[in-house]
């Protein structure tokens, strides 16, 4: 589980640059170009999620009973946005296509990972 929660800490980290990247690039582009609502939506609901995943990987590495309600919240948001995104932001470039299959396979790991943190719950791992 701790190696687990280390590479969710450096994941999350990568998500958190990457969010702020985008939200300048936005700010710069907003100047020129209307933002789509819907892209405006994903850029909030990604940030909450970069923000939750270093949060339960930190949990996950420190073997913290919060670990268990920040995975179960950081999985819950991964699910919200793909639902959502799959409704309202559908990707048409090849490219962005590529990125979402590979966003709902991080997902399926993610699940794996929120498994393994119930069955740790359980196992009364997180003291």
């Amino acid at each position: 589980m701790r190696g687990i929660g280390a590479f969710y800490v450096f994941c999350g980290v990568i998500l958190i640059r990457q969010a702020i990247i985008n939200w300048r690039l936005e700010r710069i582009f907003g100047a020129f170009l209307e933002t789509p609502r819907a892209e405006k939506a994903a850029d909030v609901m990604l940030t909450i999620i970069a923000v939750l995943v270093p949060i339960s990987g930190l949990g996950l590495l420190t073997l913290h009973p919060y670990a268990v309600p920040a995975v179960l919240a950081c999985w819950a948001m991964q699910a919200v946005y793909l639902l959502w995104a799959n409704r309202w932001h559908r990707p048409v470039e090849p490219e962005l296509i590529k990125l979402r299959r590979q966003t709902t396979n991080a997902f399926f790991v993610y699940t794996a990972v929120t498994l393994m943190t119930l069955w740790g719950l359980r196992a009364g791992l997180f003291a």
